[in-house]
């Protein structure tokens, strides 16, 4: 994994922070320790990505100029805190474990159990458009079944009657 995260630092070095940020979460798939998420969020930061950078850098619970600027940035983008749990990569909610890690969880889960959620207009739009969806596609099968059984049962009649 060093192998890693020494050619993502080349990735960087030589300019191209977005295969910087590909190979890192290859890597990120493995190991989620202190200089992955760190590194990570470096070549957040330089994308301009100040959310992603800011998820990183308050599990990592830094606290210098840019990692305030990326963090408020985050906390900004994401305004309740099951979206802030969400926001944090995948390998790192279910591996790593930090206390500000663990805080968000648990407060994302009360958020999600006390009815408080704000999901936000497009999960919003979502949520609307699924039961359309889904009754839409009811609908086409059964309208499907019952001109199939009809079908057959119009040839069954047209061999018998014939």
């Amino acid at each position: 994994m060093s192998d890693g995260l020494a050619r993502a630092r080349a990735d960087l070095a030589a300019g191209r922070p977005w295969k910087a940020r590909d190979r890192l979460n290859g890597v990120l798939v493995h190991r989620q320790d202190h200089e992955v998420l760190d590194l990570l969020a470096t070549v957040h930061y330089e994308m301009q990505d100040l959310p992603a950078a800011g998820a990183l850098w308050f599990v990592l619970g830094r606290d210098d100029e840019a990692a305030q600027r990326s963090i408020s940035a985050w906390l900004e983008q994401h305004r309740n805190d099951i979206a802030r749990w969400h926001s944090v990569p995948g390998p790192v909610r279910r591996k790593a474990s930090t206390e500000r890690l663990e805080g968000l969880r648990r407060a994302a889960g009360q958020a999600d159990k006390g009815g408080t959620r704000d999901i936000g207009p497009v999960a919003e739009l979502s949520t609307r458009w699924e039961g359309i969806v889904i009754g839409g596609c009811a609908i086409t099968v059964l309208v499907w079944l019952l001109a199939m059984v009809g079908i057959g049962m119009w040839t069954v009649f047209r061999w018998i009657w014939d």
